[in-house]
């Protein structure tokens, strides 16, 4: 890609190398030269800096000093993963808002243009989620949003169990004090939220009330894999969950009935969690996560017949998954 990968420095009109700015951190992650490095670490006015595709994104780390009749600059094979590993998230998060969506076509083309990136790292991405079973090409068609089988959605749950599975019977003889009561308060969370929704008078729950019921559901779950203190586990627990963000399972429409019903069971938990019975934790959460699997093949089958459940349901759940999965993905690195 021919673009220049210097800061040109107006006092003297010479490219000077690359520093990462410690002082100023708005700045941090564009190069400064030298002249600004001595100023203090900040940007001075007689400083401009020429785009650069690396820098843009924080990839730069070193300098390459200008060199007579150079005009490109020049891409190690680290720097390129890095544009991959960008490009890999843009289009992830592409997928979970719904930008993207099941059976919609990618183009590497709009992708690169989007980025002002060249096609390498962004098929560099294409083909790692088509690893992970998100994307899959077509013959002479190119690459799509995979839509969701049955199938699909009992192997994600039979994880999940298995997973959950483990986890609770760990939780309840390793969980700490102040996690015992992070656990009681989401499901006080969950509580209020549901009465909310009750005195809201609506047949089915949505808005703030389904925003504050879901971001405390999941963090219940992710905190037992959290106390259970396995990384691996919270790592392909994410990334199940990270399919059920994209391919769209859906829950009942969530009557006053269903939401009050889900809360019991995840109390039911909290309760056997707080009197370290490991195995009436178990069955608590199986009861849940199998009940929760029903539910989700009786809401797939209903899309399927023309009566899925509203959209707005569908986004609540992606923002939720999407915000505390990437919040425990850091703490689990």
């Amino acid at each position: 890609m021919a673009v220049p990968a210097m800061v040109v420095c107006s006092i003297g009109g010479t490219p000077m190398p690359h520093f990462r700015c410690k002082v100023n951190s708005i700045e941090a992650m564009r190069p400064v030269c030298s002249c600004c490095v001595r100023a203090g670490g900040k940007r001075s006015k007689s400083c401009i800096q020429v785009p650069d595709i690396r820098v843009k994104h924080g990839l730069m780390k070193k300098s390459l000093r200008a060199k007579p009749g150079a005009g490109k600059a020049v891409s190690t094979g680290k720097e390129k993963s890095k544009l991959g590993d960008y490009a890999y998230r843009h289009l992830k998060q592409k997928l979970l808002s719904g930008e993207l969506a099941a059976g919609g076509k990618i183009s590497e083309v709009q992708l690169a243009a989007d980025l002002g990136m060249s096609r390498t790292p962004v098929r560099e991405a294409i083909r790692r989620l088509e690893v992970e079973g998100v994307l899959e090409p077509v013959a002479s068609s190119g690459t799509f949003v995979k839509h969701a089988k049955r199938s699909t959605i009992i192997e994600v749950y039979e994880l999940r169990i298995a997973i959950e599975s483990f986890a609770v019977q760990k939780a309840a003889r390793r969980m700490k004090p102040s996690q015992l009561k992070q656990v009681q308060d989401l499901c006080d969370q969950m509580l209020a939220a549901i009465r909310d929704f009750r005195d809201s008078g609506k047949p089915y729950m949505s808005g703030e009330p389904l925003r504050r019921y879901l971001n405390s559901d999941i963090s219940f779950h992710l905190l037992l894999l959290a106390a259970a203190e396995n990384r691996h586990a919270i790592a392909i627990y994410n990334d199940l969950n990270l399919r059920s963000a994209i391919f769209g399972f859906r829950s009942h429409d969530r009557d006053l009935h269903h939401v009050a019903r889900v809360w019991c069971q995840h109390e039911r938990v909290a309760r056997s969690l707080r009197k370290r019975d490991a195995k009436a934790a178990l069955q608590s959460l199986e009861k849940h996560m199998f009940a929760s699997m029903e539910a989700a093949l009786e809401a797939y089958d209903a899309h399927m017949a023309g009566r899925g459940s509203a959209d707005e349901d569908q986004a609540a759940l992606t923002e939720a998954m999407a915000g505390l999965m990437s919040g425990t993905s850091r703490s689990a690195a």
